[in-house]
C-alpha cells in the first residue's frame, strides 16, 4: 500500500511534482493545499484543494506526508519559508525520488526532489528541501545544504560544498573541492572554479566569469518567476 501525500502549492511546479509522482507511482495523491486566502477554486489538476489551516480537521496527519511544491522564486526563499513554516507545526514531509536516478551517497532530509537520470556518487550527501533536476551530477563527498536548487545538467564535483539556499542554473559546472556560501548564484552555463563567499551571483558573460556579492536581503531579488512565463 503506498504512502497518502498531499501537494503544497498549485502552480505550475505543483503540477509538475503531480506527473512526476504519478508517472512513478510513488505515492496516494488526496489532493492539494494552499493557504486559506489563496484558494480560489475547490479544485486543481482533477483532486480537491485544501486549506492549510483545514488539514488537522480533514486528515489524520499522522499517516500523511506534505511535499512542498515550490520552485526556485527569490532564491528559494519562498519554498524555505514554507517548509520551515510547516515543519514547525510538526508536519511530515515526503522525499520525490525518480527510480531512475542513481544514488550511491545519501538524501538525509526530507521534502527533496530527485529528478529522472541525476547521480549522486558515494559520499555525497543532500540535505533538507533541496531540489535536484533532470541529469544532474553530484560528485563524491560533495554536500548540497538546505534549501538548494541544481538545475537541468548542472554539474556539482567531487567535495564541492553548495551552501544553503542556492542556485545552480542550468548546465552550470562547480570544479572538484569549490565551496560557496550560503544564498549563492551560479548562472546558467557558468563556470565555478573557486570559493565565492555568500550572497554571490556567478555568471558567465562571453568568455569571462563575472562575480558580484550583494545584500543578503538584496540577493533574492535577483532570482524571481518571470511572472508572464510562469
Amino acid at each position: 500500500m503506498k504512502k497518502q501525500l498531499i501537494i503544497v502549492g498549485k502552480s505550475a511546479n505543483a503540477r509538475q511534482a503531480y506527473d512526476f509522482i504519478k508517472i512513478h507511482d510513488l505515492f496516494d495523491i488526496l489532493g492539494f493545499t494552499v493557504n486559506r486566502e489563496y484558494m480560489d477554486a475547490d479544485s486543481f489538476n482533477g483532486l480537491p484543494v485544501f486549506a492549510l489551516e483545514d488539514l488537522r480537521e480533514k486528515f489524520d496527519m499522522t499517516g500523511v506526508e506534505l511535499f512542498v511544491a515550490l520552485g526556485w522564486n527569490r532564491l528559494n526563499a519562498d519554498r524555505r519559508n514554507l517548509y520551515e513554516r510547516l515543519k514547525e507545526q510538526g508536519y511530515k514531509f515526503a522525499n520525490l525520488i525518480s527510480p531512475n536516478a542513481v544514488i550511491r551517497g545519501k538524501v538525509e532530509g526530507d521534502n527533496c526532489w530527485v529528478n529522472d537520470y541525476a547521480v549522486i556518487q558515494s559520499g555525497a550527501v543532500i540535505k533538507s528541501n533541496v531540489i535536484i533536476r533532470e541529469h544532474v551530477l553530484i560528485g563524491n563527498d560533495a554536500l548540497i545544504e538546505k534549501h538548494c536548487f541544481i538545475g537541468v545538467h548542472s554539474i556539482v564535483a567531487g567535495g564541492c560544498h553548495i551552501g544553503e539556499q542556492s542556485f545552480c542554473g542550468i548546465r552550470a559546472t562547480v570544479f572538484d573541492g569549490v565551496k560557496t556560501g550560503n544564498k549563492c548564484i551560479i548562472g546558467g552555463g557558468a563556470v565555478l572554479k573557486r570559493n565565492i563567499e555568500s550572497n554571490t551571483v556567478c555568471k558567465t558573460d562571453l568568455s569571462s566569469t563575472v562575480l558580484k556579492v550583494y545584500d543578503e536581503n538584496e540577493i533574492e531579488s535577483k532570482l524571481m518567476f518571470n511572472k508572464n512565463v510562469r
